[in-house]
């Protein structure tokens, strides 16, 4: 059920991201580096994100377990100072490449070259984080 409903999310996203048009760098560096107008498209998407968000936060913040099953993970004492580390790390790599992973596995899919650049990076960056994290050992997988 769980397989199914993070199914549902991914493409709901992605299509979303495929209307919007979002998928494309340039809308992001436009804004970011050659100082172009806003685009209302990105707001839209970032106020939308926050909006579904909090609505989940708010309405699960009293449930004991999973609601479609499985197990609850557990939080490892991450203090503030990763998490806003670990966002400004996103943000900047987003705003210099114009990608975000769900925007550049589409754009992968377009043959855009990019793209694949960015994933690369992204996935040696995670197993990186699991070689220093877990002392030269690779994480496992769960699922």
């Amino acid at each position: 059920m769980i397989r199914l409903a993070a199914l549902a999310c991914g493409l709901l996203c992605g299509s979303g991201m495929v209307l919007s048009g979002l998928f494309q760098p340039s809308l992001l560096t436009d804004f970011v580096i050659a100082d172009q107008a806003w685009n209302p498209a990105l707001g839209l998407g970032v106020l939308s994100a926050i909006a579904v968000a909090g609505t989940v936060l708010a309405l699960t913040r009293r449930v004991s377990r999973p609601l479609l099953g499985g197990e609850i993970e557990p939080i490892d004492g991450t203090n503030g100072q990763k998490i806003v580390a670990g966002g400004v790390l996103i943000g900047l790599g987003w705003g210099l490449a114009g990608y975000i992973p769900l925007a550049a596995i589409v754009s992968l899919a377009l043959f855009a070259p990019g793209a694949a650049i960015f994933l690369s990076s992204v996935l040696a960056g995670m197993l990186l984080h699991d070689l220093v994290a877990n002392r030269g050992r690779l994480g496992r997988i769960s699922g």
